[in-house]
């Protein structure tokens, strides 16, 4: 049966058939999508960013500089604590919980050393652990309530001692750190008594700041065990005298 439209509506309706054949949902092939691209050799990935912390220091005796506002106080050893202080021996200072305070300086000729608030100090001729204790004094007088102090030799003056007059080798010995030695120990470094020498007879001239004094030791009585010991001092000149028989 064959249906008659009527003409008026036979041209939108030849657009519209020819339209739905031409538009993707129509019956022509569907379209392809080309396929995902791939890497054969894809870049890792970049690490993430992390913050690394810096390296502590090494362990050790704080120096005035490095001195934390809450660094402990160490405690003195014995070598050290022991050794007595000289003219161009240079000193630490750290004061806990006082930072301002915490300074380094170096003994001058007359034996004394700048320190903040106190002014000029006395120090040589004592031993550490007597400098440091009478530090700690004179704060606690004046400046702090109870103050902890610590005192560390940051370098030592040349430490040396001269040796002369009837020995094997005169000369000048080097002492080395915090040694202390005995006059015996001192004359054998410059080889020993010579044929002639006299132990009976010999002197120590020894300076201390401005003050200069000759000592006589006798040095046959140090081979008792009762007699007692002679310990140098760097800068000592020693002279060992001659016998005359």
């Amino acid at each position: 049966m064959l249906v008659t439209l009527p003409i008026g509506w036979r041209f939108p309706l030849v657009v519209a058939i020819a339209l739905f054949f031409a538009s993707p949902a129509g019956f022509s092939d569907p379209t392809k999508l080309p396929p995902p691209l791939t890497q054969s050799n894809p870049a890792p990935a970049a690490p993430a960013p992390f913050n690394q912390s810096p390296q502590s220091a090494p362990q050790g005796i704080p120096s005035a500089e490095s001195a934390s506002y809450d660094s402990p106080i160490p405690t003195l050893m014995a070598g050290e604590g022991d050794y007595i202080l000289s003219p161009g021996d240079t000193l630490d200072l750290m004061v806990y919980k006082e930072p301002d305070l915490n300074m380094r300086s170096k003994i001058a000729r007359d034996g004394r050393v700048q320190l903040p608030l106190l002014g000029e100090v006395a120090v040589a001729g004592k031993s550490v652990r007597e400098a440091q204790e009478n530090i700690r004094r004179l704060y606690d007088a004046d400046y702090l309530v109870n103050p902890q102090i610590y005192l560390n030799i940051a370098s030592y003056t040349q430490r040396s001692i001269t040796v002369i007059g009837q020995v094997a080798r005169p000369g000048n010995y080097e002492l080395q750190g915090t040694d202390r030695i005995g006059i015996i120990e001192a004359i054998g470094m410059a080889g020993g008594f010579t044929r002639i020498a006299d132990r009976k007879r010999i002197t120590v001239k020894r300076t201390d700041g401005k003050k200069t004094e000759t000592i006589k030791v006798n040095t046959a009585r140090l081979d008792d065990p009762q007699g007692g010991s002679f310990i140098v001092l760097p800068g000592d000149i020693i002279t060992v005298g001659e016998s005359w028989y």
